[in-house]
């Protein structure tokens, strides 16, 4: 299945109202990344010509580096210009869309040459998740804040010591650089530089549209697994949160903490979610996620074994979702960790 990008602008004259909004993707890219910052720009140039008429523009383009077909992570393929189809005075925002490709795409050196041409003449550079990596290889985070997914803070201030880890935002601002800490928010980031052009009322206007009525940004920030166990608002929830760390090693359910605190379980899981900003499957896997990484950092146990006394039933399962939550292989990581 294939789709092209939404618009793609050859020529953009400099003393034209469209603020060009170009998205750099790479192979395997978040679909949803692409798909939600062009909607929102793309519903909110409409909906300014009409409504707002004389207000600033936007026009978007897809961009990769070699131009022509990326796959994206949905096994859908996405229609791209090239990069050096564009010159540095072409774009107001450049927006690096979230996948997997990113860490091959930052060691990649036209890339960074060509981010670091355009950086003085672009107004703003926003990255999703991963894609910080890609702006921090430009240098363009050096003392400035940036966060991504909690999973991968450690290894951003590893390998650019000069960024300031925000670990508690979900987008964090510095500077005319934005950084989201989770794959999917292209939409909530848009809305933000949208709302930063246009206001509040254009943007509400955008997100209606979208049914985006209930945006991320306005929910409890994002915690880490680290942090999972805070107590929470209800002495029940955190009665639970405290059974789920007692006994993080067995095979226990939801319906299990639910009935060990006296509550239905579609009562548990509604007020959980609410109090902890988690579902409890989450809040449980989270755990044992982070319990895992600190058996790899700190033992020289197999991953098979730190699986069972996880709770996570085998290496492999543990490989399956460190390669989904991590991007990485429970191996890797523990090298990674080790050589640091």
């Amino acid at each position: 299945m294939d789709i092209e990008c939404v618009k793609t602008l050859e020529v953009i004259d400099d003393s034209s109202s469209i603020r060009h909004i170009g998205i750099i993707v790479f192979e395997g890219v978040v679909l949803a990344d692409v798909v939600g910052a062009a909607d929102v720009f793309g519903i909110g140039d409409k909906l300014i010509s009409t409504v707002f008429p004389g207000t600033t523009r936007y026009a978007v383009s897809v961009l990769s580096i070699s131009g022509g077909m990326i796959m994206s992570s949905a096994s859908v393929q996405i229609m791209t210009s090239p990069l050096a189809s564009f010159d540095e005075h072409q774009f107001d925002t450049l927006l690096i869309a979230s996948g997997t490709g990113n860490f091959d795409a930052y060691r990649d050196p036209d890339l960074i040459a060509w981010l670091q041409r355009m950086r003085s003449s672009v107004r703003r550079i926003a990255a999703i998740c991963t894609g910080v990596f890609v702006i921090g290889a430009a240098g363009f985070l050096n003392n400035r804040r940036a966060t991504t997914h909690w999973a991968l803070l450690d290894k951003l201030a590893r390998e650019f010591p000069l960024v300031k880890i925000d670990r508690e935002s979900q987008i964090s601002e510095d500077d005319g650089i934005f950084t989201s800490c989770d794959v999917g928010m292209a939409a909530d980031l848009a809305l933000r530089l949208l709302e930063n052009d246009l206001g509040p009322a254009v943007a509400q206007r955008v997100a209606q549209s979208l049914v985006v009525c209930q945006r991320r940004r306005d929910n409890p920030p994002a915690k880490h697994a680290t942090r999972s166990a805070d107590p929470a608002k209800s002495s029940k929830i955190h009665k639970a949160s405290l059974w789920f760390v007692e006994h993080l090693a067995e095979s226990i359910s939801v319906v299990d903490a639910a009935n060990h605190v006296s509550m239905s379980e579609r009562n548990f899981v509604r007020q959980f979610k609410r109090e902890t900003g988690q579902t409890p499957h989450d809040f449980l896997l989270n755990l044992r996620l982070e319990a895992v990484r600190q058996q790899l950092t700190e033992t020289d146990l197999p991953v098979d074994k730190i699986a069972r006394r996880c709770g996570l039933f085998s290496g492999e399962h543990v490989a399956k979702l460190f390669r989904k939550h991590m991007w990485t292989s429970p191996t890797e990581y523990r090298k990674g960790i080790r050589s640091s």
